[in-house]
């Protein structure tokens, strides 16, 4: 031992003081006088009768860094955002939940909003002398047509209570069309099959969804092997993953140098990617990879698998928490091409904040490639994590916190981090034994079948009720792939505590999802994967 002392982690109960992450190069962006989303700073904007400055921004997202350093550094800026707005500024990693009701479509988002957080003007990145123009055209606009501006937002939040109410009516009407409802689920997974062919993208491998970006889509291909898997007469849809996985590897998505897949690429043949590597996606691609070996017995697949998980266990573990890091950066200049490029730099910032989600399904991801790869060490390191999570991460009523920074666990109650964890609990209890995983499991869905579970459409809402919740946070949503994993979670407990009340739910929760799936395209593939995998298990031949 090299006789250094491991500082000691020190986990708390207490609230964290209010943080703003800013790029960690030069800015000043902090002299704005940025306020966290929430009740008081509506309060303010309606009570000076100012419109709202909302930034959403990531840690890892090199735009949001180049924001701060530029436009949000510039001093007129500074002074007008601060004199005639009030601003607000949202991690969409800390805040999953504004993130989905206000993003641009991409990262950072600049949303200007009225008081009462409906939407004036938006857009991602924009440059200093665009904002100026904009924020005087907005503030000026807002101030002439105020009445007409609160005239408009009654008429959408009235617009929204009626969708909302024909939604929970239809939900109702649906109870009774089970049986058509089945026969829709018995024929989507192969549906689901022809539209990811026609989206294929024959050259490069993946799927063609925007012309100028291209992501991974593991789910997408997590769904192409279990077609492949029920009917081996029909090779092309295990040759789409294993080409795609090939491309993907070889042309630029793989970290060559230190291992871990990019988060997106900007080129259809993967050459131009976008460097910030998060958990999520590679939690989702080592499951992908794992699938993939077991399904082929391919040594190329064990021995990526392999290496993503050195990735991990070398830049994303906490070693003095037993927990994963977030994400890494992006950072352009760092992973320029050239064979010394990086000996002589900083490698990109790790974001240390635990994210229950994110975690249980690297989790999930381990214990999967413990299993199939045969190493042992996986299944400990990811009890370890869960036992963590289970300890430190789970609030007094049953529902579990989001994240957590320096020992701070905050924003319990969201939906994902329910039932990722309540996944990653039966995993482990199917691989491990333990009946405390699974009693678990049972606490989470409990919490969500209770203060999630709207009755009315048989669907879960992304959060608990909040009377106070300001802008568009008023109205919960209800997710189709979280509420996909909330049912897949319920059909496996229901096997394991012979609750026939489990499956019953379960199954109106899938059969409440087809018209969101139908809407949804490539991004309900986890949802197709769950209603596959109930056909296989014969569980909607139970359907009541």
């Amino acid at each position: 031992m090299s006789g250094k002392m491991v500082p000691s982690y020190s986990w708390s109960s207490a609230p964290l003081p209010e943080l703003f992450r800013f790029s960690p190069r030069s800015n000043q962006a902090h002299k704005i006088h940025w306020q966290p989303w929430g009740k008081a700073a509506f309060d303010e904007a309606i009570r000076l009768d100012k419109p709202i400055f909302l930034v959403i921004s990531s840690l890892w997202c090199q735009w949001c860094h180049i924001m701060d350093e530029t436009t949000l550094s510039e001093p007129s800026i500074i002074t007008i955002v601060n004199n005639d707005y009030i601003p607000i500024r949202v991690d969409s990693d800390l805040r999953p939940d504004v993130n989905q009701r206000y993003n641009q479509n991409g990262w950072p988002s600049i949303v200007l909003l009225s008081s009462e957080g409906e939407i004036l003007w938006g857009g991602v990145y924009v440059p200093p002398k665009q904002m100026l123009y904009y924020l005087g055209h907005i503030r000026r606009y807002y101030s002439e047509h105020r009445t007409e501006i609160t005239e408009q937002v009654h008429e959408l939040q009235d617009q929204r209570f009626t969708r909302k109410l024909t939604q929970t009516l239809l939900g109702s009407r649906l109870r009774s069309l089970l049986q058509e409802e089945r026969c829709a689920l018995e024929d989507l997974p192969l549906q689901a099959g022809t539209v990811l062919r026609d989206l294929y993208d024959a050259d490069y491998g993946g799927f063609t969804i925007h012309p100028h970006l291209k992501f991974p889509h593991p789910e997408a291909f997590e769904l192409l092997l279990l077609l492949a898997r029920r009917d081996q007469s029909d090779p092309d849809a295990l040759a789409m993953v294993l080409y795609s996985l090939e491309q993907m590897r070889d042309g630029g998505l793989w970290d060559k140098e230190a291992g871990g897949f990019f988060r997106y690429s900007a080129a259809s043949d993967w050459s131009a990617p976008h460097t910030e590597k998060m958990l999520e996606e590679n939690a989702a691609l080592l499951r992908l990879l794992v699938l993939a070996a077991q399904q082929t017995q391919e040594q190329q697949w064990r021995d990526l698998a392999k290496r993503l998980i050195l990735y991990v266990n070398n830049t994303l573990w906490q070693q003095d928490i037993g927990l994963f890091s977030g994400s890494q950066s992006a950072d352009e200049e760092y992973y320029e091409p050239g064979p010394y490029s990086r000996a002589s730099r900083v490698p990109p910032h790790i974001d240390k904040t635990i994210y229950t989600a994110w975690n249980a399904r690297m989790i999930s991801s381990y214990l999967l490639a413990a299993k199939v790869l045969q190493y042992p060490s996986l299944e400990t390191m990811a009890l370890r994590a869960l036992d963590g999570l289970r300890e430190h991460m789970m609030h007094r009523n049953g529902s579990v916190y989001h994240y957590a920074i320096d020992g701070h666990p905050t924003l319990p109650g969201q939906l994902a981090d329910q039932v990722w964890l309540t996944r990653a609990c039966l995993d482990a209890y199917e691989l491990h034994g333990r009946k405390s995983y699974l009693e678990t499991a049972i606490a989470l869905m409990h919490f969500a079948c209770q203060e999630l579970l709207d009755e009315h459409t048989g669907l879960f809402y992304d959060y608990p009720a909040d009377a106070e919740a300001p802008g568009r946070l008023s109205l919960r949503e209800q997710p189709l792939t979280e509420n996909a994993i909330a049912a897949e979670c319920l059909l496996r407990m229901s096997v394991h505590s012979k609750r026939q009340n489990l499956r019953d739910t379960a199954l109106l929760v899938l059969s409440g999802c087809l018209e969101k799936y139908r809407r949804t395209g490539i991004q309900g593939a986890i949802y197709a994967c769950v209603v596959a995998q109930t056909i296989d298990n014969r569980w909607l031949e139970r359907m009541p």
